[in-house]
């Protein structure tokens, strides 16, 4: 019995460990793409100016890239640190059954957190909360890439081989695509997480039974 719970501290605390680092990590990139917002959105007005160059129109259409980069990439490690917490779940349930303590499950560990954190736990305010978080992330994202579309756009218009080439066209159906594939990662990133809470509820209903 003393094995089988060293094992699982051992593991638990290897989880909690790189969960925390990801989570660090994703702070950090939305501290970033704040900051990269901010700076640039005072910056455009400037680069926007025909005479600052001939290809200040490509470098607008470029701005919103890192946005999308970093995008993506919290995607995938947010993902990985909601499925991290899964496996850490599992654990805590099975270090408190050996425990024996004598209070409800849901007020130990990331139980606790989930009645917060799990938009489908937590309660009203907090899945609000929830909404605008992502939600104003996500309009950050949108939003800065329109408007450097739309100041690109300025420019463009002005020079008929440009208008022709059909860039400002390409550059939106790109940022189209982008988004549907970051979209993507978060529906099926959720999806195979629904599914492994799903049989987590699916063994503790059978532990209580029994």
């Amino acid at each position: 019995m003393n094995d089988r719970v060293t094992a699982l501290a051992a593991l638990f605390q290897g989880e909690k460990t790189d969960a925390s680092v990801r989570a660090q990590y994703g702070n950090v990139l939305i501290g970033s793409a704040v900051a990269y917002v901010a700076y640039l959105a005072g910056a455009i007005p400037f680069v926007g100016n025909p005479s600052h160059g001939p290809i200040s129109w490509l470098f607008l259409l470029l701005l919103p890239t890192p946005l999308w980069v970093i995008a993506a990439l919290h995607s995938l490690m947010t993902i990985t640190a909601i499925s991290h917490g899964i496996s850490i779940r599992i654990i805590e349930d099975a270090l408190f059954k050996a425990s024996d303590l004598r209070v409800k499950r849901d007020l130990v560990g990331s139980a606790a957190r989930d009645k917060i954190m799990d938009i489908t736990q937590a309660k009203a305010a907090h899945k609000l909360i929830t909404l605008i978080v992502y939600g104003g992330a996500a309009f950050l994202v949108f939003g800065f890439t329109a408007y450097a579309l739309y100041s690109a756009e300025a420019i463009v218009k002005s020079d008929v081989v440009l208008v022709h080439a059909h860039v400002i066209e390409i550059a939106t159906a790109t940022y189209a695509l982008l988004a549907i594939m970051v979209s993507l990662s978060w529906i099926v990133g959720l999806r195979m997480i629904n599914k492994g809470r799903g049989e987590i509820h699916v063994r503790s209903s059978d532990a209580n039974k029994n």
